[in-house]
């Protein structure tokens, strides 16, 4: 399912650049029943527009995942109230073919 959203991320035309977030340690803490975690979404997209995209596929919700993608909306929410690292914004593939449409949303 990944290698399905890293090909699509790389040929379609609303992607500038694209990366796997392997090892590059950028992480997001989040509090999950009271411990604090580490959240490695999967990919990070310079978008054409110039906007920046954290995608995170994921093909079933839990209560774990809700907690990640609160704390990662929050911190999107910040970075862009800061402004000074421009334009960010956070999507979950719950399907291989919802891609391209986060892509230009």
């Amino acid at each position: 399912w990944e290698a399905y959203e890293a090909s699509e991320l790389d040929k379609n035309k609303a992607v500038a650049a694209w990366v796997k977030n392997d090892h590059l340690n950028f992480e997001v803490l989040y509090v999950y029943q009271g411990v604090v975690q580490k959240y490695r979404p999967d990919f990070i997209a310079r978008l054409a527009s110039g906007e920046y995209l954290v995608l995170e596929v994921k093909g079933r919700q839990s209560r774990r995942s809700d907690a990640k993608h609160a704390y990662m909306k929050e911190w999107v929410e910040a970075v862009n109230q800061h402004g000074d690292f421009g334009r960010w914004r956070f999507a979950v593939s719950k399907a291989p073919s919802e891609v391209k449409d986060i892509l230009v949303a």
